[in-house]
């Protein structure tokens, strides 16, 4: 029989994102190659407060699924695109993109990026923080 896990994402620690003159958004890594062992995608859930941007950025080698809890905005090489609550976006390997909350509350992103993308910016302190997370729940 299969191992089966469950895991509450809002248990897992979190990093800061974003630039000095923008909205914190929070970035939480649930699965990849360095904490969980999972080599053919990262997962990461992102919390993005109202009126704030994922600020553009491009992932060279992966495709990224963004899936949004309530409606948003995203945009893909300069073009804005409308996104349903419950609705997903497929933002192709080279693309610039950016997800906008346009509500009043909390927008919750879950991103999956195939294949899995090697760290940047603040995700190697985070793997590291998510490997001693997870270590206490074994």
């Amino acid at each position: 029989m299969k191992e089966i896990t469950v895991y509450d994402c809002l248990d897992f620690p979190a990093e800061e994102f974003g630039g000095e003159n923008e909205v914190k958004r929070y970035v939480r890594l649930i699965a990849s190659p360095q904490t969980t062992g999972e080599r053919r995608a990262n997962i990461v859930h992102t919390t993005i407060p109202a009126g704030a941007v994922s600020e553009g950025h491009v992932h060279p080698d992966a495709d990224e699924y963004i899936y949004f809890d309530v409606g948003g905005k995203a945009v893909l090489d300069g073009v804005e695109y409308d996104v349903p609550p419950k609705g997903m976006v497929h933002a192709r390997a080279g693309v610039k993109h950016e997800c906008v909350n346009i509500g009043s509350g909390t927008l919750t992103l879950l991103c999956v990026f195939l294949p899995s993308f090697k760290p940047y910016g603040a995700y190697p302190r985070l793997i590291e923080r998510t490997k001693e997370y997870l270590s206490k729940k074994e």
